[in-house]
């Protein structure tokens, strides 16, 4: 009886180690397409606003040198 016990111990810490390391790895896989999600958006965002303020530059600025020189 003491064996089937120690067995049923056994089987179970192996199925608790097998769930933790799942676990972790999974964490590490969110965080790492959370970090990559951020970096993302900045490297996206910073793009956005380059070419924001370059639109600016030649719709505002340019065209209203153009016309005043006219």
């Amino acid at each position: 009886m003491e064996d089937f016990v120690g067995i049923i111990i056994g089987i179970a810490i192996v199925i608790f180690i097998v769930i933790a390391i799942v676990y972790i790895i999974t964490l590490i896989a969110v965080a790492v397409a959370a970090i990559a999600a951020v970096a993302g958006s900045i490297w996206g965002g910073g793009w956005a606003a380059l070419n924001y303020g370059k639109s600016i530059k030649e719709n505002l600025i340019d065209s209203n040198r153009a016309s005043a020189a006219v």
